[in-house]
């Protein structure tokens, strides 16, 4: 049986399939089973020879496909996403009396996801069990690990849910996976919950599950935590991987101890890690926060003396250090660099150039920085010009936003937060409004503007530029004011949150915080600093409705910039 099968593999490896392939099969004189013609289908690379042999064997006498050789096609034409012709295999599978087991749904499951076609997956799911087949664990972490992946954390924790109900335990890998999406959903309490549950019931973290609730950890700021974990990892007996290094090294740079994680670098080397883009990338960027674009310049070049030609996000990073020195000849090298390279800037690389032109203090350098960005000849640059000639029309802003979707949402939010505190320094106050009202129309600022309670309501500003912030917060007590003037009714109390207070691990003076204060000093309001925290103001009863009446309902349009 084993010599058969190799003879007939060998044949269609050196024939592929035609006539020629035919005559030599026929030539064989041996006729071939259900397990051999599966074994058969196994080991063939190229779709289209599977296929043909798969019809080859169905003709020949006594030969009846069974559900193995016909999961095993059906896989490898999904593998192929050939899915015209699978599912016509499918529906001849049936026919034939021979019902898909869970294996066989298993393997459709997991080739439409590949194809990112997850409602077939799940329309799969539910059929076989609609026809009485019952998922098993491949089914649930197959599922689970396909709406992790394209980012559906709440479908896949559901999915969790419905296996532990089935009474499946998770392996090692949806540990992780389950980990992950609690993290991402801001539940890093229960996924480190989850991390011990599974080593408490005997399942041994792999490196990619340290990795994940080390990087999680890391990235809510709990850098002690972060630190502890990776103690851990080499106690277990794991010696960090390069995905390991970068994460510890990034913890490092937040905790200012950027000498530490350069030696960290060193020891990943030495351990035989050779560092990518990315993080060459990150010590770039980490040293480019600091203000010294010099060792930031230094990190980028000795990624260029190993090798490794510049992506974007290092270019970025190096960028946004020398525009962080006002080195405009050098973020001017640097674009010119991204163009030998055959790199394109994009949205961030232009909200690097604007967020700076808007904090300038010198008309020169706003002239500087306006040339470069529009040395990008990104989009945005005749965008932006538009607002400042015309102040542009709601429409027309939000047509660009629109255009924008696809990137990803901390870019557009950092692109409407640079570009309204631009406009609003810039005298542009009409136009900043109607980018804040599209951005907040288009949820960039989703918890900006809130009803804690009925009549309760919080005003959020303290992930805003300070041009933004005072433009979100004029919009916002116009839209007040304008409710006080239509129904009568009022808030009982609107708190105005800065983010310094309590709960903020940023020591010092917030401009933000000071900025608002002398506005509503300004307009004689009746807000005052919580005696609990001093980052939020709070202004409520009488007083509030009383002031509500008078406010501006234009009061978006009092507040002009520097540039005015």
């Amino acid at each position: 049986s084993h010599r058969l099968v190799a003879r007939v593999c060998g044949i269609l490896n050196q024939h592929g399939w035609g006539d020629e392939t035919v005559r030599a099969l026929a030539g064989l004189n041996a006729n071939l089973n259900a397990y051999q013609v599966n074994e058969i289908l196994k080991q063939q690379k190229e779709a289209g020879v599977a296929y043909n042999f798969f019809i080859w064997a169905r003709k020949q006498a006594g030969f009846k496909h069974d559900v193995h050789t016909y999961t095993t096609i059906l896989g490898i034409l999904g593998r192929a996403k050939s899915f015209d012709v699978l599912n016509n295999l499918l529906d001849e599978m049936i026919r034939e009396g021979c019902e898909p087991n869970v294996v066989t749904y298993n393997r459709l499951i997991h080739c439409y996801g590949r194809a990112n076609d997850l409602d077939s997956s799940l329309k799969l799911f539910n059929v076989m069990q609609m026809v009485g087949c019952e998922p098993d664990r491949v089914t649930y972490c197959t599922l689970i690990d396909l709406q992790a992946k394209a980012g559906f954390h709440d479908a896949a924790m559901d999915l969790y849910r419905q296996m532990q109900h089935a009474g499946f335990r998770p392996d090692t890998f949806t540990y992780s996976i389950i980990i992950h999406c609690l993290g991402k959903a801001g539940k890093l309490n229960a996924a480190y919950k989850l991390f011990c549950e599974m080593t408490d019931r005997g399942y041994a973290p792999s490196l990619v599950t340290y990795n994940i609730i080390i990087d999680l950890h890391a990235k809510a700021g709990k850098f002690d935590m972060a630190l502890k974990l990776y103690s851990d990892l080499q106690e277990v007996g794991y010696a960090p991987d390069r995905v390991t290094y970068g994460i510890i090294m990034e913890v490092l740079g937040n905790c200012g101890h950027i000498e530490d994680a350069e030696q960290v670098f060193e020891e990943m080397e030495r351990a035989g890690w050779v560092a990518d883009n990315p993080i060459f990338g990150l010590m770039v960027d980490m040293w480019g926060k600091t203000g010294n674009a010099e060792k930031a310049a230094q990190w980028f070049n000795r990624m260029l003396d190993s090798g490794l030609q510049p992506n974007v996000p290092a270019c970025n990073s190096l960028l946004s250090a020398y525009l962080r020195s006002s080195f405009y000849d050098a973020a001017g090298g640097v674009l010119g660099g991204m163009a030998k390279w055959g790199l394109y800037p994009t949205l961030q690389t232009y909200t690097s150039l604007l967020s700076s032109c808007a904090a300038c203090r010198a008309a020169w350098e706003y002239d500087a920085l306006f040339g470069l960005m529009g040395g990008t000849g990104h989009p945005a640059h005749p965008f932006v010009c538009s607002l400042l000639a015309s102040g542009e029309m709601v429409v027309g802003i939000r047509c660009f936003f629109d255009a924008m979707q696809f990137e990803e949402l901390e870019s557009r939010r950092g692109f409407a937060d640079s570009l309204i505190d631009f406009l609003h320094r810039a005298g542009k106050a009409v136009a900043a409004g109607s980018v804040w009202e599209v951005a907040a129309e288009k949820n960039l600022y989703p918890n900006a503007v809130r009803e804690k309670a009925p009549q309760y309501w919080s005003i959020n500003l303290h992930v805003m530029s300070t041009g933004t912030a005072l433009v979100a917060l004029a919009r916002t007590l116009a839209m007040f004011a304008e409710a006080v003037v239509r129904t009568g009714a009022a808030p009982y109390r609107i708190d105005i949150i800065t983010g310094w207070g309590r709960r903020s691990r940023v020591p010092g003076a917030s401009l933000v915080k000071q900025a608002v204060e002398g506005m509503l000093r300004s307009l004689n309001s009746p807000f005052h600093l919580d005696g609990l925290n001093v980052g939020c103001f709070v202004g409520q009863g009488p007083a509030l409705a009383e002031w509500l009446k008078m406010v501006p309902l234009d009061l978006h349009q009092h507040h002009q910039g520097k540039f005015a």
